[in-house]
Formats: structure tokens, sequence, C-alpha cells
């Protein structure tokens, strides 16, 4: 009888991961560049021991996937507000490493650079900092990732894309780390100067979810209370049955 409750329990974990993934998604509805997380499940299946060939299926959450579909792209108009439109990222470095991103609002410091608004700074095609005059601060910056800086000179900002971007890592801050996946250079990916990559999570679709897992989860509740039950009184009868 005991099978029943763990199932049911198994069912709950992989519910409250579901739910948390999803108040996660609620919460980056205004991130900049946020890309949706979705959690996938299998069934997993246990060799009951006590009956021949048996087997108890549990539910099993074993990880998640990344909605890399495009967000809308929110006109701002300041000259370091940079939106990508294809399948592309923007690297960063950052003390722990090289970092990619889609967030492209980004700001200058005090020598110039480039930079996120953690403080990380935006490279070129070469792996340089972009380093603006301060006595020339008005930048234009191409679609093909090309910044113009006056006086003729330019660098061009770094675009990659990753032949699985679902092996990417987030580390937060809308940051990810590609691990031993190989960046490639992103022609097809194009920058649009002044606006800003929304993010991809439709709020009234992850409000239905979070209703749905909550309904979820109280039905398995009524399995186990039901189980509970069963056993409580099996318990009490034993006696009489003695």
């Amino acid at each position: 009888m005991e099978n029943a409750i763990y199932i049911g329990l198994s069912q709950q974990m992989a519910l409250k991961r579901r739910m948390d993934i999803t108040a996660n998604n609620i919460a980056n509805v205004n991130t900049t560049a946020f890309k949706g997380v979705h959690p996938l499940f299998e069934e997993f299946l246990v060799k009951e021991p006590a009956v021949v060939n048996d087997k108890m299926s549990y539910v099993q959450d074993f990880g998640v996937y990344h909605d890399r579909t495009e967000g809308a792209i929110q006109r701002t108009d300041r000259p370091l507000d940079l939106a990508i439109s294809g399948d592309g990222y923007f690297t960063i470095e950052t003390e722990t490493g090289t970092r990619y991103t889609r967030n492209g609002n980004f700001k200058l410091d005090a020598d110039g650079n480039i930079i996120t608004q953690s403080g990380d700074i935006l490279l070129d095609e070469t792996g340089s900092p972009l380093q603006i005059s301060q006595a020339n601060p008005d930048i234009e910056i191409a679609p093909d990732g090309t910044v113009t800086m006056g006086e003729g000179q330019t660098q061009k900002i770094e675009l990659v894309y990753f032949e699985n971007d679902q092996l990417l890592k987030h580390m937060g801050n809308g940051y990810y780390d590609a691990g031993e996946t190989e960046a490639l250079p992103a022609e097809d990916a194009t920058i649009n100067q002044g606006s800003l990559e929304k993010s991809n999570v439709q709020p009234i679709l992850e409000m239905t979810s979070m209703i749905d897992i909550l309904r979820s989860y109280q039905a398995a509740q009524k399995l186990l209370d039901a189980e509970h039950d069963m056993q409580m009184k099996t318990i009490e009868e034993l006696p009489a049955i003695q």
C-alpha cells in the first residue's frame, strides 16, 4: 500500500519543481531578453522486488528546456540599447570568464568601455573591449555590429550563435555559460540600435499553467489522503481480525 504514497509524492515533488519554474517565469516577465523555462518530465520505472516482473511507475523531472523564441523588439532611442534580431548572442567578459547574453541594455564606464548593467565588458570580434572616446561619445552601430566612433574609427561587436543553445547554462543576470560548446559567428543575426528585446514569457499562459499545477497538486494530495485513511482503517481492524 505504501507504493501509492510514494508515487503520489513523486508527482507532488515534480509539480513543486514545475511551480517554482513557472513562478520564476512570471517574475521575469519584464526582464530584458529573458527566455521562458519549462520542465521536462519522464516516466521513471522501478522494479518491485516483492512481485516478479512488476514495475512501479513514478514521475521524474529530469531537466528543463529554454524557449528561445525571440521576444518583441521595443524602441527606446537610447544609443547603447541594442536588440538582436535572429539567432545570436553578445560576448561579455566577466571576472569568471566569457559569458553570453541577449540583454543589450549597455552603458559606458569611466574609461569609455561599453559595459552591461552589471559592469561587465562587451567584446568586439577580436576579443577586445569596445572603447568610446569621451570627447566624442556619440556612436552609430550598424545592423552588422560595426560601431562608428567618429574620425573613421570603427570596431565590430562580436555576435555568436550555438548549434544547440539548449546546452548553455543559465548563470543569472541574463548570462549564459557555454562550457565546452563552441561559439560560432552569427552571420545571419543583426543589431537594432536604440531598441531592446523584451521577455518572451506570455503571462496569461503562465498563470493558466500555475492554476493547472495547483489543481494537479490538490488531486495528488487527495490520493495520498485516501491512501492514508485506508491504512489507518486497516490498522484499526487488525486486532479484530486476530
